[in-house]
């Protein structure tokens, strides 16, 4: 099973990392799990998903972003992306909780580890169980 490291706040997923002043994630390792206790904290105020990023199970077709077999999440990350927005390419990976079963690396490999620190999940009207995700 993969895993979806940009999916929304919601129990049994996984806390990923931590958003900062910056823009940029926070690894957090190991990874967190998240109950409804943590949901009804999290959820007041600013929507969860722009201060934290949470992890969990690859839906692969039932989510809106999956097309021909594959996140266009990361995709279209790394096709928008600019130098500005990456990791330098001698930068060590991040310390990731879940790269083992991650999607992104799984289908793209190191550039996604680039990327990631960057991606904030942009959970729409709050309501939407897909996510999309951005560079901040």
């Amino acid at each position: 099973m993969a895993t979806c490291p940009s999916t929304t706040c919601e129990p049994g997923v996984v806390l990923l990392g931590v958003v900062g002043p910056d823009g940029r994630l926070r690894y957090v390792s190991p990874a967190l799990a998240v109950d409804a206790l943590f949901v009804a904290i999290a959820n007041e105020g600013r929507p969860p998903e722009k201060r934290f990023r949470f992890a969990g199970e690859c839906v692969e077709d039932a989510c809106e972003q999956w097309s021909d077999g594959r996140c266009r999440v990361i995709d279209g990350v790394l096709a928008n992306r600019s130098s500005a927005e990456m990791l330098p390419t001698d930068h060590h990976l991040p310390h990731c909780a879940i790269r083992r079963t991650c999607r992104w690396f799984e289908q793209t490999g190191p550039q996604a580890c680039q990327a990631c620190p960057f991606v904030i999940t942009d959970s729409g009207n709050g309501g939407d169980t897909t996510s999309t995700a951005r560079i901040s």
